[in-house]
């Protein structure tokens, strides 16, 4: 769907009115200029034909190298999904640990 972008309107904001990570946003729309949006300019958001239902939890340990946005991003979900299903108001995040992760059948 492409979304004309309002006054005010922030890409982290139109990302969680439509429920989309917003890596995804920037992915879809590699020429956008992030830093200046002008009313008026269009963006591509992904649409989702049918409601997302959670398939399974999947238990994944923390490597070296990880990030919060690298975690999020592997598995294609949001930092709200990511805290509700480990049960977290925020996340630590150590080499070793292991956390639950949503998986979401389409």
């Amino acid at each position: 769907m492409n979304y004309a972008i309002r006054q005010g309107d922030t890409l982290y904001g139109i990302s969680r009115d439509y429920n989309v990570p917003l890596p995804l946003i920037l992915r879809l729309n590699p020429f956008m200029d992030i830093y200046n949006l002008q009313v008026g300019d269009e963006i591509c958001i992904p649409v989702q034909q049918q409601a997302a239902e959670v398939g399974n939890v999947i238990s994944y340990t923390v490597e070296e190298q990880d990030s919060l946005q690298s975690i999020l991003d592997k598995f294609g979900i949001g930092l709200d999904d990511l805290l509700e299903y480990n049960g977290l108001n925020e996340v630590m995040l150590m080499p070793g640990t292991t956390i639950q992760v949503p998986s979401y059948d389409v």
